[in-house]
């Protein structure tokens, strides 16, 4: 993943408005280490909802690549 990817929640997200949150941009990313272990945090604007929302990069599916 990175800056201007479009994404969305995958399929089976439980308590998720599949419209709301079918298309969203990735603003930034922010590496965090925790325990030894490396993750990434995704900031996401979502098209259909207001401002932007922190994601762990594992809990969403790429779209579109930013190429």
């Amino acid at each position: 993943m990175k800056v201007g990817d479009l994404v969305k929640h995958p399929a089976g997200m439980l308590n998720v408005d599949a419209k709301a949150y079918s298309c969203g941009i990735i603003l930034g990313i922010k590496e965090i280490f925790h325990a030894g272990c490396r993750r990434a945090q995704v900031e996401v604007f979502w098209l259909a909802a207001l401002g932007a929302m922190m994601y762990d990069s594992t809990s969403l599916e790429v779209i579109s690549e930013n190429r």
